[in-house]
């Protein structure tokens, strides 16, 4: 593990984070807001401010967002292509599309 992880890892630790990460929770009502399914043990607070030098700046609760863990790394895998281009989301629709209209199908 490098520096900047073992920094992360403690931050994550803190009591601060941890008070954060609750009060996230009980602002979501333990859900998950794109899946809209229950938030599991193990859930990731998401930034929405990737910059690593505002890791620990807490001071604005709408720059983070609790996932569960399928969702976290869905949203990570889709922002590598979006932010280069923003169609991908009609392209993934598209697929989505045609395999809900072949199950249904069936």
């Amino acid at each position: 593990m490098n520096d900047a992880q073992k920094k992360k890892t403690k931050f994550r630790n803190s009591k601060k984070w941890k008070e954060f990460r609750h009060l996230k929770n009980v602002e979501q009502k333990g859900i998950d807001p794109i899946t809209k399914s229950k938030l599991r043990k193990g859930c990731n607070l998401h930034h929405l401010n990737l910059s690593a030098e505002d890791y620990e700046d807490l001071s604005n609760p709408d720059d983070f967002v609790l996932l569960n863990h399928n969702t976290h790394e869905t949203l990570h895998f889709l922002y590598t292509y979006y932010k280069k281009d923003e169609n991908i989301l009609d392209r993934f629709k598209h697929y989505l599309d045609l395999m809900k209209k072949i199950e249904e199908n069936k």
